[in-house]
């Protein structure tokens, strides 16, 4: 039954998104970008549904139940820790994105973050960009397979199917090529806005059906209380009780608020809704209600993370990387309608950010990469058919990594991945606004690249937080990026040098 119904949900839904999008779609551009004309409520559900995926449901519950401990003195989760995440993403980073990067991006009028590099810096810059953001941005997509998988297995485990966890990626594949392949981004953009109201009211459900009937037996949220109070863990169910955990805010919470305002700026992935937004106007109106949405779809992951791991009979079977503790929360205490509208909700999330990597890698791969370099005369069908086979290869690149990560921890990955984003902020920062230096702006960017897999790949014997790459990669960027622009010649910046195509940029959106 749960199976059925997440099949059926999703396979009307992709019908019909098709259908909808069928007789739009005829260009290469609007498959990319919608022909850069969706209002604000699409952009906005588009926007706010592209960082959730796995950062802000799986990863959340595993930091929130930590897990693999046979016992308390092991435990090594953030509970309530977690919400900080969820805030600081959608109480930082989308209004950045949403007020600032997103218009900035109308005023270049570039149809992608690599031609808006190429713009600033030259060509060279832009396929660089475009060549290292498909594969960084590859790995993060991995993730949002193996949270995929695990939805679906989930579901074949409800409904009395065997299927392991590998053969559950192998169908995330494929219902995450059909996420995208009919209809591109504006496909994709309807999708999720009608996921994103069935991902809260799935989500939602479930945490007060599984107060009700499941915790009640343990005396229900004070029973879970108890159980942390008598393990000294009690200062990690609230907010307030997580302020002063330094380990916390420097090892979880900055670096994910650093990290997604930075990379995510320069990311097709994220930026992707506001490339296809019709002007300025469409990328800020939807602030306020893009900020709640985000942040309410992640909190019940990591209350049901939590609610897991106060379930000893739970609690025993949960790996060391807490991946475990909702579908085995979701499998014992949910009728099995529910669980198949919980899994809805998760595959909610993890498809739209595995669909937005999966479209913006291959909107790279074809616009920026095969057709900006080999064919760039290509007639309309021919690139929109290079779109097209870009979604399958582009998703194909994410099959052998998922199958190899699907019992890892994904944070350190995205760590890594998120911190090479960080110098190309920053020179891009730079360039629009204060001087354009090709030579500083390479130079920031590959000697950070070096530091960051440094300090990923070789153990620091440094003391506290200056061991992760994030620290040492945000010192390098910032320091290196103003002391070259400094010091090396340059020209000025660009918003001064091409003012007459930033008005016309606006004015032709502004028009539109």
């Amino acid at each position: 039954m749960a199976l059925v119904i997440a099949l059926v949900y999703f396979a009307a839904l992709i019908i019909v998104a098709s259908l909808y999008s069928k007789n739009k779609v005829r260009t290469a551009e609007d498959f990319a970008n919608a022909g850069g004309g969706m209002g604000w409520i699409m952009v906005t559900f588009s926007f706010v549904l592209a960082p959730l995926g796995s950062g802000h449901t799986m990863s959340l519950w595993e930091k929130a139940a930590g897990g693999g401990f046979t016992d308390w003195a092991s435990f090594t989760g953030i509970g309530t820790g977690a919400c900080w995440w969820a805030l600081g993403a959608g109480g930082i980073f989308l209004p950045i994105a949403m007020l600032w990067i997103g218009p900035l991006y109308k005023k270049i009028g570039a149809p992608s973050a690599p031609t808006a590099l190429s713009k600033i810096f030259g060509k060279k810059m832009g396929y660089f960009h475009a060549a290292f953001q498909t594969m960084t941005w590859t790995g993060i997509g991995c993730s949002e397979l193996v949270a995929t998988g695990t939805a679906i297995w989930t579901l074949c485990q409800a409904s009395g199917i065997n299927l392991s966890i590998y053969g559950a990626i192998i169908l995330g594949f494929i219902l995450i090529v059909c996420y995208v392949f009919f209809g591109g981004m504006l496909q994709m953009a309807w999708l999720n806005c009608i996921n994103a109201i069935v991902m809260l009211g799935a989500s939602y459900a479930a945490i007060g059906i599984i107060a009700v009937h499941y915790l009640s037996a343990i005396g229900g949220w004070d029973g879970v209380r108890q159980v942390y109070d008598a393990a000294g863990y009690s200062n990690i169910l609230t907010q307030t009780g997580t302020l002063g955990m330094v380990p916390v805010w420097a090892g979880v919470i900055v670096p994910v608020i650093v990290l997604h305002t930075t990379a995510g700026a320069v990311s097709q992935t994220m930026m992707q809704p506001f490339f296809a937004a019709k002007d300025e106007h469409a990328c800020r109106k939807g602030v306020f209600l893009g900020c709640s949405l985000n942040i309410m779809s992640s909190l019940p992951w990591i209350f049901l993370g939590i609610a897991a791991m106060s379930i000893p009979a739970i609690a025993s079977q949960v790996s060391p990387n807490g991946l475990e503790a909702v579908p085995l929360i979701a499998q014992a205490g949910l009728p099995v309608p529910a669980i198949g509208l919980l899994m809805v909700a998760l595959l909610s999330a993890t498809l739209s950010t595995g669909g937005g990597v999966v479209l913006a890698n291959s909107n790279v791969i074809a616009n920026d990469i095969i057709i900006g370099c080999a064919v760039p005369n290509a007639d309309p069908k021919k690139k929109l058919r290079i779109n097209k086979a870009c979604i399958v290869v582009a998703a194909a690149l994410l099959l052998p990594g998922a199958l190899i990560m699907a019992h890892e921890f994904v944070f350190n990955l995205f760590l890594w991945v998120f911190s090479f984003g960080m110098p190309v902020f920053i020179v891009f920062i730079i360039g629009y606004n204060f001087k354009v230096s090709k030579t500083a702006a390479w130079l920031t960017v590959i000697i950070t690249y070096i530091v960051d897999c440094i300090w990923t790949f070789i153990p620091m014997p440094l003391p506290g937080i200056w061991s992760m790459n994030l620290y040492a990669t945000m010192v390098a960027s910032v320091v290196l990026g103003i002391i070259l622009h400094l010091i090396l010649p340059g020209k000025p910046a660009w918003k001064k040098t091409h003012a007459a195509e930033i008005a016309a940029n606006t004015g032709r959106t502004l028009q539109a």
